[in-house]
């Protein structure tokens, strides 16, 4: 018996029930998790490495490994939730995800930390393909563009809400003063802390005015013992650096499982010679009279800062708030000698969002059903609103097992150059998402809860650009015809992207990082804005000229796509560490800049090969 003839036509006073819109409400939810929980470890990165003892090498395989397995596993995800059906299979991938960050929380191993997110790549590689299956099953065809762009538009909120929500949970884990303490396992690299005691210092910088004054509240006993120490170590370090060897590419060791071995101390080991000169440093963390802000200009975060302004306004400070102002100064003083407080936080910010996972995965397992006609919570009417007379005519003309076209997909150069340019795109786009919170704590000393909204300010605006993107996409078909209408909107985006990180070039070339120009990095946040702002505005285009030559294969063109964009992505943090290396100086940054400018550029120039008119040709056997 049909479907059809099980269904009897609804009567005129039964309205249709919202079960569509229940399950359209669960996947967009979907979707603010699947952004959110990649990209949170992105705003909590240089406390991770931290933890972990990693190399920047580390952490640039750390953030790349995700896109790796998230690239290649969308076919066979997709797959899958054909096959067994998207509701299990899309409660299982949100549930796989959702264990393996929360399992990130509690990893005390580099290679575990690589392993979970090669893991939570693959298993998020599914999301989105099964989405559009229940979409495709719940929806009439008149509706699909809506229901899927609100689907979109959830993962958007989630990479804005990303870096906001984790530095807030990080500060609310962490506490303003219980763990401001300096312990001797907050101080990352001891011999290189003492060495910046040594030679004459050069006052023109925060923490040499720093040193100067420290060393002038010593007795002359402690003072010549800090100084001998301070040459100690600096020959020390001296050794070690021309000892090291440069770093490779890929250190296959670091993939190898070690179970039941904790290869990341707890500390860097203290040199005897050195530990009574640093326990001293540390016990003087609580000393009111530690620092002269006055004459050592530090941005510190928010609590601090309030702090300070009391301490300013003649008002005493408890020990512990005392304590708090110096380490909070001393950590921006010596980034890579002292260990962040605000650090012991990620941990349980990571678990907790593991736990929202499993709850949202839970959700959607008793809200969705594979079809509606099984859905309890379905009525007639509801169904006859999801299987009108177009969305029937268009299921009856889908082939039942069509083969995905190798062969047209090769030869195609307008393909090729569609693929090019989602490649090349997002080589420049991921600096705004991964890279930027680093940048913004190396170069400018941006507190964490400053530098989440610095860095959701671009993602959020790239919104906007998305939705302008659709109208001046339909607008240019109009005005320019089929083939340049569509690839106008895509090569202007491009081109403007790269003036956004050349506006950063020439920000830097301006004006150097100081502590009086508080104000430097939001200019830099402007060229950011304009940059993702012009990628998403040039989406549209790329969505519109897949539909154009696609046809019955406009899916298998936006996956094939959607995975040399994301393979760009793979690529994209380990270029970056190329060219930054572990001690990137300004220079350094300005050429990541150069090099996401150019990028752009490259991607501009493939999407000029984009030729709407000329569909897909797939020779049928006959």
């Amino acid at each position: 018996m049909t479907d059809e003839a099980t269904v009897t036509p609804p009567q005129d006073s039964e309205s249709p029930t919202i079960v569509r819109h229940a399950i359209l409400t669960v996947l967009t939810l979907m979707s603010v998790l699947l952004y959110l929980d990649r990209f949170a470890v992105n705003i909590a990165s240089e406390f991770i490495r931290e933890d972990l003892q990693m190399t920047q090498t580390q952490m640039s395989w750390f953030i790349s490994a995700f896109f790796w397995s998230y690239a290649l596993c969308q076919v066979p995800a997709g797959w899958l939730s054909d096959r067994l059906g998207g509701r299990a299979m899309m409660t299982l991938y949100i549930i796989a995800w959702s264990i393996f960050t929360g399992l990130m929380g509690a990893a005390s191993a580099v290679w575990v930390v690589l392993w979970l997110r090669v893991f939570c790549g693959a298993a998020q590689a599914g999301a989105y393909p099964t989405s559009a299956s229940l979409i495709r099953q719940w929806y009439p065809i008149s509706k699909r563009g809506m229901a899927s762009s609100l689907v979109g538009l959830g993962g958007r909120f989630g990479a804005v809400l990303a870096p906001l929500m984790t530095a807030w949970l990080i500060l609310y884990f962490v506490g303003d003063s219980s763990a401001s303490k300096l312990a001797p396992t907050d101080v990352l690299d001891p011999v290189a802390l003492l060495a910046r005691f040594d030679g004459p210092p050069d006052t023109a910088t925060p923490r040499d005015k720093f040193i100067s004054g420290y060393l002038a509240q010593l007795p002359e006993t402690e003072r010549s013992q800090l100084l001998d120490h301070a040459a100690l170590a600096a020959a020390q370090l001296k050794q070690q650096e021309q000892k090291a060897k440069p770093t490779p590419l890929l250190e296959l060791a670091d993939w190898v499982p070690r179970f039941g071995v904790n290869d990341v101390p707890e500390i860097r080991e203290i040199p005897s010679q050195f530990r009574e000169a640093v326990d001293a440093f540390a016990a003087r963390v609580s000393d009111a009279n530690l620092i002269d802000f006055t004459a050592v200009p530090v941005r510190l975060p928010a609590n601090a800062q309030r702090l300070l302004v009391r301490r300013q306004q003649q008002n005493d400070l408890s020990e512990a708030e005392s304590t708090l102002l110096n380490r909070s100064a001393l950590e921006v003083l010596f980034p890579k000698e002292i260990r962040k407080y605000q650090g012991r936080g990620w941990r349980p910010t990571i678990i907790l969002y593991g736990f929202i996972g499993i709850g949202v995965a839970l959700v959607l397992f008793v809200v969705a059903r594979n079809h509606p006609e099984s859905h309890p919570w379905c009525n007639q009417a509801e169904l006859e609103v999801i299987n009108d007379e177009p969305t029937r005519w268009a299921k009856s003309r889908e082939p039942g097992n069509p083969t995905f076209p190798w062969r047209a997909f090769l030869t195609s150069l307008s393909l090729w150059g569609n693929s090019l340019t989602q490649f090349f795109t997002n080589i420049g786009w991921l600096f705004v998402v991964t890279s930027l919170p680093r940048y913004l704590d190396n170069v400018h000393s941006v507190p964490l809860v400053t530098k989440g909204v610095m860095t959701a300010f671009p993602s959020g605006l790239g919104i906007l650009g998305l939705f302008a993107g659709g109208r001046a996409t339909d607008w240019a078909f109009h005005v320019f015809g089929l083939k340049s209408g569509r690839r106008i909107p895509l090569v202007a985006s491009r081109f403007v992207a790269a003036g956004g990180y050349g506006l950063c070039l020439i920000v830097s070339a301006l004006f150097a990082p100081t502590p009086e120009n508080w104000w430097l990095p939001w200019l830099y946040i402007v060229g950011l804005c304009i940059a993702s702002m012009s990628v998403d505005f040039g989406s549209p285009a790329i969505w519109a000229y897949a539909q154009d030559v696609g046809g019955r294969y406009t899916a298998s063109i936006l996956g094939w796509g959607n995975m040399w964009g994301n393979l760009g992505a793979a690529v994209a943090p380990l270029v970056y560490n190329m060219v930054l290396g572990e001690n990137p100086t300004v220079g350094d940054w300005n050429n990541v800049f150069l090099m996401c400018c150019g990028v752009f550029v490259l991607s501009g120039f493939c999407a000029m090969l984009l030729d709407s008119t000329k569909p897909l040709t797939v020779e049928r056997a006959s």
